[in-house]
């Protein structure tokens, strides 16, 4: 009690200005003279333009824990449309291989790139299947669109392909429209070169390039490519470039065709014809 008696006394002063202010509001609120009306209207609507000033300013607090909220639904929405975007690839890229798969009657192994290098003279890929898988060296290697390359190197779960951009691998080809036959390769510096194709052939712009019978390794008729350049590279033969129907830039699942080389044709042309491919 004495703590409590010594408090009152420190706080004394404020005590009566509290009492004094609530009589002063009590008298002022029970006058009905015509003065005190207009001070209380006066007093009531300054406070509420006030109170709706405030009101008006945003909690900014608030604000923050809105705008991590939105910011987080953000992120998990854009998630979501990247996952199904992906989804609807995918099963377009796999309904493509199905139908391909499907309609092949040489039987094909399904594979998808784990490596690939697109920027040196030799370029190759690294496919997730193997010898397990049935996998050989000089299977070609197809996709929906045409030929990618063909099997070089394999082992029990995994084989390396060159593609059409490899310096060491030559295709005899010829045209789809005209029969004009010719020979593959990759120059190194970014084009697909048809050569041999002699300056009077009929060869021109748009032509379809597929692969030829002549070849021992590839099944005839596989696409290959188009022609978008056609001059004479001399006096004798023609300048023939070609673009893949294969985008390799963005190459992701292909077909082994399970095709082998016929051995006696390739043991008695390698005998005869030593650079045959």
């Amino acid at each position: 009690m004495k703590k409590i008696g010594v408090f009152v006394i420190e706080v004394k002063e404020y005590l009566i200005l509290t009492l004094l202010i609530i009589l002063s509001l009590i008298m002022i609120f029970s006058n009905d003279n015509t003065q005190i009306r207009f001070l209380r209207a006066v007093a009531i609507s300054t406070f509420g333009t006030f109170q709706s000033g405030l009101s008006a300013i945003p909690n900014v607090f608030e604000l923050e824990r809105e705008n991590e909220y939105l910011r987080e639904k953000n992120i998990k929405l854009s998630n979501e449309i990247s996952n199904l975007k992906e989804s609807k690839l995918l099963n377009i890229r796999l309904t493509k291989l199905l139908n391909l798969r499907q309609n092949n009657e040489l039987g094909v192994v399904s594979a998808s790139i784990v490596n690939k290098s697109l920027i040196q003279t030799r370029n190759t890929i690294t496919l997730n299947v193997g010898e397990a898988d049935s996998v050989r060296i000089n299977m070609p290697v197809i996709t929906d669109d045409g030929l990618v390359g063909r099997i070089v190197g394999t082992s029990e779960n995994y084989s390396l392909a060159q593609i059409l951009y490899n310096k060491d691998l030559k295709i005899t080809v010829k045209s789809q429209r005209s029969r004009v036959d010719g020979i593959l390769n990759y120059d190194g510096a970014g084009n697909l070169m048809v050569s041999n194709v002699p300056k009077n052939a009929d060869l021109t712009l748009g032509d379809i390039i597929i692969t030829s019978e002549y070849s021992n390794t590839f099944p005839a008729g596989i696409p290959i490519g188009t022609v978008t350049e056609s001059g004479n590279l001399d006096n004798l033969f023609k300048k023939i470039i070609i673009i893949p129907l294969v985008d390799f830039d963005v190459l992701e699942e292909v077909f082994i065709l399970k095709h082998s080389p016929n051995i006696e044709r390739e043991e008695l042309e390698k005998i005869f014809i030593p650079d045959k491919k």
